[in-house]
């Protein structure tokens, strides 16, 4: 893929709540953007208690989305679903662990405050996933962990069962 692809999204509501993704190649980033600067703002604040008691209160969730923002990295845009209904904007990506889909990721801005620039985002990154390649092995139900594990204790219950129902018939 020869072009970069950025969007914006801003929280109609919040306006503070900003989200950039950025498509590259095969991949989408996500990065949060101005959580700096409204630390700066509370340092540079007279009644610095107040402030950093409004700034924890307000911006948790941001923090916490910055975390798992630096977990998870760029995610393959094929692992990436989108969800965009009615001015509300929810992507869920999926963290890979030995190229097997692992644990969701669901970030939601709500009501985006430009809703024709959210649908051209969801519209770029879905005919992106259409023109990737797929980036694990298998597909559908296979590509997840639960599924595997699943499957691995339902074959030792097959293996343990008959040999339970022997024992109690020699008893």
């Amino acid at each position: 893929m020869p072009f970069t692809y950025t969007y914006t999204a801003r929280n109609k509501d919040k306006p503070n709540r900003v989200m950039t993704f950025t498509i590259f190649e095969d991949y989408l980033k996500v990065n949060l953007t101005g959580l700096v600067d409204q630390v700066s703002e509370v340092v540079d604040e007279e009644d610095r208690q107040a402030a950093v008691k409004e700034f924890l209160t307000t911006q948790s969730g941001t923090a916490f989305y910055k975390a798992m923002e630096r977990l998870s990295g760029p995610v393959h845009i094929n692992d990436v679903s989108p969800y965009y209904e009615e001015g509300q904007l929810k992507l869920t990506f999926w963290k890979r662990v030995v190229g097997l889909r692992f644990a969701p990721i669901i970030l939601s801005m709500g009501n985006v405050d430009n809703p024709e620039a959210a649908g051209q985002f969801i519209d770029t990154l879905m005919d992106r996933q259409n023109q990737a390649d797929t980036p694990g092995i298998f597909a559908g139900p296979l590509d997840y962990w639960a599924t595997w594990i699943a499957m691995l204790i339902g074959v030792i219950a097959l293996i343990k069962w008959p040999r339970k129902k022997k024992s109690e018939t020699k008893e």
